[in-house]
């Protein structure tokens, strides 16, 4: 595993300072919460990771929020931060989620499924796990084919939850063809007049 200093921020929910309460998107991802993966796609400043993390505290929903980085195309290194951020938010005494060994490596999937099973079955149902920044793993790593897997054993009623400013890889052609995932993109996430206006007048107001 690539020797990588702990980065708390990587493991952390995103700290929000008086965000904008979308109703509007909040709705929006309730109706599309029925697919197991919700993959949030605009371009960098659009409010994904804002939106995402006020629908959570919305809905009082447990999440594990994981940032994402190029890092992560070592797996080792993945599933090692994955656990990590596990214990934070959801801690179970005495027990730590397996590590990628070098010996895992020829049944890959196998590893994956047991990773997962044991990480979902720690969290209430419904609940979130949380993939910011997804972009950041270059299109032809085997992270995808983890994550995909990981997707695969997601307890009914829990959503995995991608915030990327890309669409889904190669990887996820079946979850697409199934019609497993919601998605949201740019043009959902534009501000319409109404909100525009609205967080114009709070502005306006907070100066008065």
């Amino acid at each position: 595993m690539a020797k990588i200093a702990p980065a708390l921020a990587k493991l952390s929910y995103p700290k929000l300072h008086r965000p904008i309460q979308r109703t509007r998107l909040f709705a929006l991802l309730q109706e599309r919460s029925h697919h197991p993966l919700l993959w949030i796609t605009g371009p960098p400043g659009a409010g994904k990771t804002t939106l995402v993390a006020t629908f959570l505290q919305a809905r009082k929903l447990r999440a594990i929020w994981y940032q994402v980085d190029a890092g992560d195309a070592d797996l080792a290194t993945f599933f090692y931060y994955l656990g990590q951020a596990a214990g934070i938010a959801a801690p179970r005494k005495g027990t730590t989620l397996p590590l990628l060994m070098p010996e895992h490596l020829n049944d890959l999937p196998r590893f994956t499924r047991r990773f997962f099973r044991e990480l979902y079955s720690r969290l209430p149902t419904p609940s979130a796990l949380v993939l910011d920044n997804y972009q950041e793993v270059a299109v032809e790593s085997a992270f995808h084919g983890v994550i995909e897997t990981a997707l695969q054993e997601l307890p009914p009623g829990s959503n995995l939850i991608v915030v990327s400013r890309a669409e889904p890889p190669p990887d996820f052609a079946r979850a697409l063809a199934n019609n497993n995932v919601g998605h949201v993109g740019w043009d959902e996430l534009r501000l319409t007049l109404e909100e525009t206006a609205a967080i114009s007048a709070g502005k306006t107001a907070s100066m008065t």
